[in-house]
């Protein structure tokens, strides 16, 4: 029997789908062989919360400040802080305050647990939805569609502690974790030991029967596609049994998180982190942030709800973790920014440069540095602020980028999960330090 990718995805993804995970994919990127893996710094794990749709960032940190700002958004502004504060910004630093939805989020940037960064993106953004989430879970500005995600190129290029690097909470595998490493979908951590009378099919049952189909049609030639395919199916069912071991207790999170999809996902990383497995990147997804319309004033409407869920599950998972956070990143990203402007139906088009968010350990250090060195300005929002006048924004229409994303992953990668590799994990790219973690 030959078999296909094509038969391989029905194969091991029909098997998986009841087991809640996806199947592990062999990468298509070459990373080439003028490299050493780097040991990863143990016990550090990053959180990818990808804001799926293009998150309006200039409602999530507010420019209150720039004075062009409520001019360009007469229905859909949030106020600037005010003594009576219903539905006015929660003021940062003087300039930028937090979307009221968000107030959550407020002790930890206070406390300087959480942290933005403004005004991020590159020169080559297309405002296409396909494009930008490609771009910005591979790292690769321009041909991507050859490219794997860089979570996945870290995890190439690094050694972990643990058998289990990589898991991503969802119906599969986003491109931000594929390539030629293991890493796992998993709908919901509590499918994974569902009764046998909960399913329609005995896992252990089509486990065993996927090893055997595998065992009798491998070729045995190096490099033959077969055998890759049947090397990928062993890896993806022996990490099937590993995160269903992980989760055959029971477990009560040192937090009440919000009865949300997203706070449900986040509470399921929580769990894994706790079990010690070496989870070092996890990635999770919040859909819903193409505002064409009815965004919502301030932090009303569809926009407000979802700035909400944000707040209210980080605040959970950070709680949840307690001193674990220490070694726990958790990062924001979006398909791009929104128009400066309101359109004509209460809502913003795709813009380009937009707000990222930290939160935890790493961002905590860095705060702690700067205050040891003397500085004593603010750290809750980061970047070069291009203003918002009309000949201050790109193509008269967007707010400029002035710090390119992929100085922000590569100080995720460098500082946080300790992979020196960085021109491999995000190639074609000269560094700049950002000073968001340490």
């Amino acid at each position: 029997m030959h078999l296909t990718r094509r038969y391989f995805l029905k194969a091991t993804g029909a098997a998986c789908a009841y087991l809640g995970v996806a199947p592990l994919l062999p990468g298509s990127a070459s990373l080439g062989k003028s490299w050493t893996p780097v040991e990863a710094k143990r016990g550090r794990t990053l959180v990818a919360l990808f804001l799926r749709g293009g998150a309006d960032g200039l409602n999530l940190v507010v420019p209150y400040g720039d004075s062009a700002y409520a001019g360009l958004r007469k229905g859909i502004s949030v106020a600037a802080p005010s003594p009576g504060g219903g539905g006015a910004a929660l003021d940062l630093d003087g300039f930028f305050g937090l979307n009221p939805r968000l107030g959550a989020l407020k002790p930890l940037f206070d406390d300087g647990s959480c942290i933005a960064a403004h005004a991020v993106g590159y020169d080559r953004n297309t405002r296409s939805h396909f494009e930008e989430q490609d771009t910005w879970e591979t790292g690769v500005v321009g041909n991507t569609i050859h490219s794997d995600g860089w979570l996945n190129r870290h995890l190439a290029t690094s050694t972990g502690h643990g058998p289990i690097r990589a898991v991503s909470i969802g119906d599969a595998l986003p491109r931000i974790m594929q390539g030629k490493q293991p890493a796992y979908a998993v709908r919901g951590l509590e499918e994974l030991n569902l009764p046998k009378t909960a399913r329609s099919v005995d896992p252990e049952m089509v486990s065993a029967a996927l090893e055997h189909a595998y065992q009798h049609t491998a070729v045995k030639r190096v490099g033959d596609a077969t055998e890759l395919l049947a090397q990928s199916a062993n890896t993806t069912l022996d990490g099937v049994r590993q995160l269903r071991a992980v989760t055959s207790g029971p477990c009560t999170p040192s937090a009440e998180y919000p009865k949300t999809d997203l706070a449900r996902k986040l509470m399921q990383v929580a769990r894994l982190i706790k079990a010690d497995i070496g989870l070092e990147v996890a990635e999770v997804d919040l859909g819903g942030w193409d505002t064409h319309q009815n965004q919502g004033r301030g932090g009303e409407g569809q926009f407000g709800n979802l700035a909400q869920q944000v707040a209210d599950a980080l605040a959970a998972f950070h709680k949840d973790l307690g001193e674990r956070m220490d070694d726990v990143l958790v990062v924001t990203l979006t398909d791009f920014g929104r128009t400066a402007f309101e359109n004509g139906t209460g809502g913003t088009d795709h813009g380009w440069a937009n707000a990222m968010f930290l939160m935890g350990g790493g961002v905590h250090r860095a705060h702690a540095e700067a205050k040891a060195r003397g500085e004593t300005g603010s750290r809750k929002v980061l970047g070069q602020w291009p203003g918002l006048s009309r000949e201050q924004l790109h193509q008269g229409r967007d707010l400029k980028h002035t710090t390119d994303f992929r100085d922000v992953l590569g100080e995720l990668v460098t500082m946080h999960l300790g992979n020196s590799n960085i021109q491999k994990v995000l190639p074609g790219h000269e560094f700049r330090r950002v000073g968001l973690v340490s």
